[in-house]
């Protein structure tokens, strides 16, 4: 089980790299420091019924990046 969420979670970070843009120096880098600089921010989330919502702070140092990842991660849009 131990071995089956690991690779569960390896994947998820390779998605997270893979969705940046090409030239970016965060497509190189190790998965750690997307931990450290992506996951370990104060921001508040809240659930609906047909979308997740997360509000960051308003002085989060990697804002930009993040707004890139969830547009770029975000479902296709429908018609």
């Amino acid at each position: 089980m131990r071995l089956m969420l690991h690779g569960c979670a390896y994947w998820i970070w390779w998605k997270l790299r893979a969705a940046c843009l090409k030239r970016s120096p965060w497509r190189r880098v190790q998965f750690d420091t997307l931990r450290l600089h992506l996951v370990k921010l104060a921001a508040t989330i809240v659930e609906k019924k047909t979308r997740i919502i997360v509000t960051l702070p308003a002085s989060c140092p990697r804002k930009g990046l993040l707004l890139l990842l969830f547009d770029a991660l975000a479902p296709p849009k429908t018609a």
